[in-house]
């Protein structure tokens, strides 16, 4: 299916007020990360006054699993980092409309003035926050992106 005509089925399923099956590794790559540690990640690197996001960030409460959106071919530089989970090319994420909630997802957007598709996360800054959201400490704990004391599995 064509890139227009895909995306004229998506909207039209969201207009029914359906998901929708999103093709990963087209517009973006989409890495999947525990939603506490997403969490985590963006508070750490808006405290740095580094764009992750939150935007846009898919969330699914019966996953316990947060897609951030790398750009397209930048998935694989993430693929070393733990806790982070390349989506392969071609895997398809079923998400609702922006601003719904639908099929226990949800979408995690910015105020509606502003676009969110125009700035994905950055790779390297989510290597950084992720990497320092979750750094040993002594006594076996890791400090979080903020100072948050947690413990490290």
């Amino acid at each position: 299916m064509g890139r227009a005509r895909h995306g004229r089925a998506v909207r039209a399923l969201w207009a029914q007020g359906r998901t929708a099956a999103l093709s990963n590794g087209r517009l973006w790559d989409a890495v999947e990360v525990p939603p506490a540690l997403s969490s985590l990640a963006a508070t750490y690197l808006a405290y740095r006054g580094r764009h992750i996001g939150p935007y846009p960030c898919l969330l699914c409460g019966a996953r316990a699993t947060a897609w951030r959106l790398v750009g397209p071919g930048h998935g694989q530089d993430l693929a070393d980092v733990e806790h982070v989970k390349v989506l392969p090319v071609g895997c398809p994420i079923t998400a609702p409309a922006p601003g719904t909630y639908n099929g226990g997802r949800l979408w995690v957007l910015p105020e509606p003035s502003s676009c969110p598709w125009l700035r994905l996360t950055s790779p390297e800054a989510l290597r950084t926050a992720v990497r320092d959201a979750v750094r040993p400490v002594e006594g076996g704990l890791g400090v979080g992106a903020l100072g948050r004391v947690r413990a490290v599995a």
